[in-house]
């Protein structure tokens, strides 16, 4: 291979990976090719500002592409607009004559309002407009933008998209909408429901009283404190959420997503860790490639998987179901109805006394039993082409046939539940 030849395939190699990595959110570009470059120029800023008397309309609508928005809602029944132009250029008398001709325009209609500025008619721009808004705290509020920060709080109703800019939002006393991408979201203090899709981002949500909603990928949602169901739809995505006392759906892939103080909850992960600590209700998890540890759960618990590693403490429900493969299952202090399906890997089991029937089934799978303390259950176990190693001192009855050993103890015990496991040519311990 010819070395021209090798530098072009290193580069389109390093041309992959770049695009790769930006794709998924690795590394953080956009262009925005409607300002020209600012080199060789100075900064000079202009204000203008307005005030409006009632009556006002119930929606207010702000559209600045390129610049913050800032809109406060206030006790006061007027409005205050003030726009900010920072414009570059070389020299004073230019920038000025710029910022004569860009101005604000406020299009009034029957129910709504549409605050903008007459950016669209300058050829060259190279300047910014930011808004800072007061309005009376009971409008609803429309944002529309690209680049810059928006942040409102202290309005009705919100709807916020802002494709390549950071949103924040709080004290909303109706519903919220938001849309963005590629800068950080943080929303608090929500009192009905929150709608919230975001990509390449930082998606932070506290204090929400009404159902939230989020769809994301790649970057992270970190949510505290809602009362109602929250919905995660996200891929690429690391999720954390702490006090969602309603029901809980979720579902991501390749990150990490842990759940503190939860209601029901419902989790799907593709090559996932998921931590679940202090649930109250049922837990269903499938996940795949990954581990699952839960940890002080009051209710049912359901995982299906495969080779996927599961930790369970302190879990205490009606019934517990887990299905997985080539990663060891680990069980102490739980109880209820346990059935565990299992291959190639290893189940390790430390029981509560027993209040519902165990069972494990397992296929190339080691079994460790710790014997649950205090009474004797009806008790059988089989293993084809395997041990049994009985560590208790009572007798047992042993049987073999067709390679398969079957040891039988306890079964007087007819009022208390039973327990039996299954595997294939590996050894199941039945410890003290």
């Amino acid at each position: 291979m010819k070395a021209k030849e090798i530098i072009l395939l290193i580069l389109i190699i390093v041309v992959g990976i770049l695009f790769h990595q930006i794709y998924t959110g690795e590394i953080d570009v956009y262009f925005d090719f409607d300002d020209d470059a600012i080199l060789f120029s100075n900064e000079f800023d202009f204000e203008d500002y307005q005030e409006f008397e009632p009556p006002f309309p119930s929606l207010i609508r702000v559209v600045n592409s390129h610049g913050n928005i800032d809109i406060l809602g206030t006790d006061e029944e007027k409005m205050t607009v003030t726009l900010r132009k920072k414009i570059w250029r070389r020299k004073d008398d230019a920038a000025k004559e710029i910022a004569d001709q860009l101005k604000m325009e406020v299009e009034r209609e029957a129910n709504r309002w549409v605050i903008s500025t007459n950016r669209h008619e300058f050829k060259k721009k190279n300047f910014r407009t930011n808004f800072v808004i007061s309005i009376p705290s009971g409008t609803d509020v429309e944002v529309i933008s690209s680049y810059g920060t928006v942040d409102v709080a202290y309005v009705r109703n919100a709807d916020i998209t802002n494709r390549h800019g950071e949103i924040i939002a709080e004290d909303i006393s109706g519903e919220l909408r938001l849309d963005n991408s590629y800068r950080d979201v943080e929303v608090n203090n929500v009192e009905s429901d929150l709608y919230l899709e975001s990509h390449n981002s930082h998606v932070y949500v506290g204090a929400v009283k009404g159902k939230a909603h989020v769809v994301h990928r790649y970057g992270k949602v970190q949510l505290d404190n809602i009362s109602k169901d929250v919905t995660i739809e996200g891929s690429h995505s690391e999720i954390y959420g702490e006090k969602l006392t309603g029901p809980v759906e979720v579902e991501s892939s390749y990150k990490k997503i842990t759940l503190l103080k939860v209601g029901p909850t419902k989790i799907i992960g593709h090559n996932c860790t998921i931590e679940v600590e202090g649930a109250d209700g049922y837990l269903d998890i499938q996940n795949s490639y990954g581990k699952v540890w839960v940890v002080n759960l009051q209710g049912d618990l359901v995982i299906d998987g495969k080779n996927l590693a599961v930790k369970g403490e302190t879990i205490v429900g009606e019934k517990i179901s887990i299905k997985s493969s080539y990663r060891d299952i680990e069980l102490s202090e739980f109880s209820g109805r346990t059935t565990i399906t299992h291959s190639h890997g290893k189940v390790i089991l430390v029981p509560y006394p027993l209040t519902h029937p165990l069972e494990v089934k397992g296929n190339y799978a080691t079994i460790e039993l710790s014997w649950p303390l205090g009474k004797k259950y009806p008790f059988e176990a089989q293993v084809k082409n395997g041990k049994i190693e009985w560590g208790l001192a009572e007798e047992i009855s042993i049987h073999e046939e067709d390679h398969t050993r079957t040891l039988k103890a306890f079964l007087q015990e007819t009022e208390v539940p039973s327990i039996f496991l299954y595997t294939s040519y590996r050894t199941i311990w039945v410890k003290e």
